[in-house]
């Protein structure tokens, strides 16, 4: 099947990374009406197979690879809207969701666990143009965002059973000069995260009327998602209990710049703990503080 039979609307978010895409996924997107909610679900492996491939088929694939793999992903994103809802409705318009796209450009990323770069913005771009044409979708684009160095300290937390595989990539502090180095073997993608730069590359190409970005401070108030000021067509969301996929870092309370759920009482930070019980530290206790004192 070449796509949809006639043009279908669609918000499809795109990240980037720890900026509560887990919560929007688990929580919010399903609540919204007037969409179905293709979701999504984290911590699945096996609902989450076909966002892989599509992530890998945008994001990665060779260019021959990607026109050879249009159909089946087309006919996977369609039989996975029938297993939830017992048919595919055109008339309805859709949520996607898939951080993957933006962490690509961060690396190593989960999809890319060995090199520094190979997935580019005007790639990106270009393929989630093409794959608009050929679904026969109209895509409103969505992207939230977040303070770069706050977004880099929470994605390398989470991220560090990968990083601490890469040369040069086993400390925080040694992250972050390998992405600023602008070494060509060491291509971080640091540069994306500059204000403005992902936003201006699909408003250059989906047009500035179809792309909608806000920052996670402006998106999660104390209890409500601000949906209605990220797009004209979502309402605000009010928030309940805690998540479960926050009650580890809330629990142990060393996620510093882990935004955890507003209703959640944060507790008084001390810094000797955090460094003893940190990960992303791999000295003993007495240079440990010296090396964060002068960093």
């Amino acid at each position: 099947m070449n796509g949809y039979a006639t043009k279908r609307k669609a918000l499809l978010h795109i990240g980037w990374p720890k900026t509560g895409t887990t919560t929007l996924q688990n929580h919010v997107f399903k609540t919204v009406t007037g969409y179905r909610y293709l979701t999504k679900v984290s911590f699945d492996a096996e609902k989450e197979r076909h966002f892989w491939e599509l992530v890998y088929h945008v994001c990665y694939a060779s260019a021959e690879k990607f026109e050879s793999m249009n159909g089946r992903i087309f006919e996977d994103h369609l039989k996975f809207e029938r297993g939830l809802f017992g048919d595919v409705d055109e008339s309805v318009p859709f949520i996607l969701s898939e951080e993957g796209f933006l962490s690509s450009l961060l690396k190593p990323s989960i999809h890319q666990h060995h090199g520094y770069s190979t997935a580019s913005l005007r790639q990106l771009v270009d393929r989630l143009l093409k794959l608009e044409e050929y679904w026969n979708v109209s895509f409103d684009i969505l992207i939230t965002e977040r303070e770069p160095l706050e977004l880099l300290h929470a994605y390398y937390a989470q991220m560090y059973h990968i990083l601490s595989n890469v040369s040069g990539l086993s400390t925080f502090k040694d992250y972050i000069q390998a992405g600023v180095s602008n070494e060509p073997s060491k291509d971080l993608g640091f540069r994306y995260l500059k204000p403005g730069v992902v936003t201006k590359a699909f408003v250059d190409g989906f047009g500035a009327d179809r792309v909608f970005t806000i920052p996670m401070k402006k998106l999660f108030e104390p209890g409500c998602v601000r949906l209605g000021l990220w797009h004209p067509s979502l309402s605000d969301v009010p928030t309940g209990t805690q998540e479960r996929e926050n009650s580890r870092s809330v629990g142990k309370d060393t996620k510093i710049t882990h935004r955890r759920p507003i209703w959640v009482k944060r507790k008084p930070f001390k810094l000797r703990p955090f460094l003893w019980g940190s990960r992303t530290c791999t000295w003993s206790g007495t240079q440990r503080m010296r090396s964060w004192r002068s960093w």
